[in-house]
């Protein structure tokens, strides 16, 4: 064979590269994909019904299913990328006009496979009510494909669907929805619809509504007062104050919904005027009747000159409505720190006066409003101390001072080059001027200070502590297995729900723990009959300074003070009135005669802008024989642990700190248990304790324990422990 010459051999080669280049080009075209896939999907379907659709073969990047006409044109509206199918598998809702159609499978913009579909018209039948009231809930019976997203809506005459009077029909129960009718009467219709086409309805003939509201002719400004109301009872339908043009009153509503047989109570506004109070439904007003709200004034007496610092009387007259309070201001109108509300004063309020010299007004306030005022001087003070000059350290030492006496004064001793305290006593004018201290186990030089519940020194002398000559001994008090309360005598609990008692711990939410021990406190430990109250604060208002009463002065009963300590929930972002709630609690335990027992529990501090040690001094500054323990659940903040205990000690009573469910339900029994005073051979109170509290320090020597009217006398032993129990 003759071989290929030069010419005939490159003829060969370019058609060899044309050959690879062809295959190069055309070898994924969709033409050979197409026989590479294939769609599988029903034949026929109901508009917007979701049709399931397979296919095979391995998918290009950007590849999807959509649908297509009968010619092939790809239509907007439903696709998926064959990418983010599962098994090859995924669904498409159909389309909303009967007619031919391709499933189409499309790549790099074209066709190629498909599967043809045909789509076929589909109803909804309803059955709902001739007729309906405004505002009404009524309930539509339906029967229609149940595609997803489906939805009944209230439609105009025209059935043009009415913006917000809808309901899902994926929400039905018993192929029945509830829907809610317009506030403006008409001929109207329910219809439903798939995919926003309206596939069938019926008509409802929506007729209008008229209420009545009885309420007094006239009441005063910023009073709560009782009506009673005629109305459809609408969900969401309220009752609510409008000026004279109209407008609602802002904040001055009550839902119809709350209330008891037709009968509620509204607070009226602080301006004078004349007013109504309409009935909406639909925020639409169906009626109502005229009030006139008149002016109110108060009048204040007291004393025109008042000490620095001390706690003051005040007379009032009033129209006490809910909130009123007196407070103490500045010329200019600023706060000057102290206020109570005269809801929990009947006739009379205690305020402590400024510090700060000067002249002060002092005013009735109802809804921000002042209703009355008077004027009074703040006069100034001053105090003397004779102490000893040298004490034993861990000893007491007595303390003549001449002063004020305000409660919230105390004496306090301290290292003058050292900020703080090394120890300190409250002073309590009504048991003499003669107090002991505790001098700290500390040898070095000292200043003994009057000190202000304001923080001003009024005097102050030097006092040396050098070493103990003998080591002090101490003293334990205990109490029987039960609380020891006289007849006259009564507890008080108050419980913090605030929002941080939501907080868990070990599992549980600290609210749900205080529960538990507070159960058992009243189911174990308060014997049947006790006089008891409880008043929670944090339960329900979001953002609120909300305190309330829930059991009121009784005697015990276990079970419907269980129940109702079960009921209590913490409400999330609730604050903590802490004065509030302790201030509340003198009106709370208004008629008990003996002793008034009140036991805070609380895991946090105050925040709501109350003063609870002025309340405390207060209560004590009362006459009344009042006793502040307080139960500190899950504080690690030492700032205010040391806090409350203060609080707890001006309160003649003790602070306990409970970390935990076994500290909480120990505390809490110690908290109830009796009080008691220890008085030296002279008859100089010592110290005050509850029994079943921590340990107390003296010298040695003889004493008196005195619980109530049981007196008992104890020796103590240097170096050792002598106990008392009282019976």
């Amino acid at each position: 064979m003759k071989a290929p010459g030069q010419g005939e051999f490159m003829q060969h080669l370019r058609f060899l590269a044309a050959v690879v280049f062809f295959f190069l080009i055309v070898g994924v075209s969709p033409a050979l994909q197409a026989q590479e896939v294939s769609v599988t999907a029903p034949a026929e379907a109901g508009i917007n019904q979701a049709i399931e659709i397979t296919v095979s073969g391995p998918p290009a990047k950007g590849d999807i299913l959509r649908f297509a006409d009968e010619s092939g044109k790809l239509l907007k509206g439903a696709y998926v990328y064959v990418g983010n199918l599962k098994n090859n598998t995924g669904t498409l809702a159909a389309p909303l006009e009967p007619g031919k159609y391709q499933v189409a499978y499309v790549s790099g913009g074209k066709i190629v496979a498909s599967s043809p579909l045909t789509v076929t018209a589909v109803t909804a039948t309803l059955t709902l009510p001739e007729s309906a009231k405004i505002s009404e809930t009524i309930e539509v019976q339906f029967d229609g494909p149940l595609n997803k997203g489906d939805y009944v809506q209230m439609l105009k005459s025209d059935e043009t669907p009415i913006r917000g009077l809808y309901a899902y029909v994926v929400n039905a129960k018993n192929g029945i929805v509830k829907l809610r009718v317009p506030a403006e009467g008409g001929d109207y219709g329910v219809g439903y619809f798939t995919g926003k086409k309206l596939i069938g309805s019926s008509p409802i003939s929506v007729q209008g509504v008229t209420a009545t509201v009885s309420a007094p002719g006239s009441v005063s400004a910023n009073e709560t007062f009782e009506l009673s109301f005629e109305g459809p009872l609408n969900h969401g339908d309220y009752l609510q104050f409008v000026d004279a043009n109209g407008t609602p009153v802002r904040g001055l509503y009550r839902y119809a919904g709350q209330a008891k047989k037709n009968v509620t109570t509204l607070t009226a506004p602080v301006e004078p005027g004349s007013y109504r109070i309409a009935y909406f439904t639909a925020k639409k007003d169906i009626g109502g009747t005229a009030i006139t709200v008149t002016g109110t004034n108060a009048t204040l007496t007291m004393m025109e000159t008042v000490p620095a610092g001390a706690h003051f009387p005040v007379a009032w007259q009033g129209p006490n409505n809910s909130g009123d309070l007196i407070r103490v201001l500045r010329p200019d109108g600023a706060n000057a720190g102290s206020y109570a509300y005269v809801g929990n004063n009947p006739e009379s309020v205690t305020l402590r006066a400024p510090e700060e010299l000067g002249d002060y007004r002092v005013v009735y306030l109802s809804g921000g409003q002042v209703l009355g005022e008077t004027s009074f001087s703040v006069a100034g003070v001053s105090a003397q101390l004779d102490a000893p000059a040298e004490v034993e350290g861990n000893q007491r030492f007595n303390v003549t001072w001449e002063g004020p006496g305000n409660h919230g004064d105390i004496l306090q001793l301290v290292d003058p080059g050292k900020p703080g305290n090394l120890a300190y006593r409250y002073i309590d004018k009504e048991k003499g001027n003669i107090s002991a201290v505790l001098a700290p186990n500390l040898p070095g030089d000292y200043e003994l200070r009057y000190l202000t519940q304001g923080g001003k020194v009024l005097a102050a002398v030097p006092v040396t502590i050098i070493p103990a000559k003998q080591e002090p001994g101490s003293l334990e008090v205990v109490a029987a297995a039960k609380p020891l309360l006289g007849p006259d005598d009564a507890i008080e609990v108050v419980l913090d729900a605030s929002g941080s008692m939501l907080q868990r711990q070990d599992g549980d939410r600290r609210i749900d723990i205080a529960k538990r021990t507070l159960t058992a406190l009243i189911s174990d430990t308060l014997p049947n009959g006790t006089p008891f109250v409880l008043r929670v604060f944090g339960h329900k208002e979001a953002d609120k300074c909300r305190t309330d009463l829930e059991i009121p002065l009784g005697a015990l009963d276990r079970a419907a003070a269980t129940a109702r300590v079960e009921g209590v929930t913490a409400m999330n972002l609730a604050k903590t009135p802490i004065a509030d709630s302790l201030a509340r609690t003198m009106s709370d335990l208004g008629t008990v005669t003996g002793e008034r027992i009140i036991v805070l529990i609380t895991d946090g501090e105050e925040t709501c802008d109350g003063d609870p040690a002025d309340v405390i001094a207060k209560m004590r500054a009362s006459g009344y024989d009042v006793r502040v323990n307080i139960v500190g659940y899950a504080i690690d903040d030492a700032a205010l642990q040391e806090t409350f205990a203060l609080w707890a000690d001006l309160g003649g009573g003790e602070y306990f700190n409970a970390g935990n469910e076994a500290d909480l339900a120990a505390a809490l029994t110690k908290a109830v248990n009796p009080s008691f005073t220890v008085t030296d051979e002279a008859g100089t109170v010592l110290s005050e304790g509850i029994a079943g509290g921590a340990p107390i320090t003296f010298a040695a020597g003889t004493y008196t324990v005195t619980a109530g009217a049981r007196e008992q006398q104890v020796t103590i032993e240097p170096a050792k422990r002598s106990t008392v129990t009282i019976e």
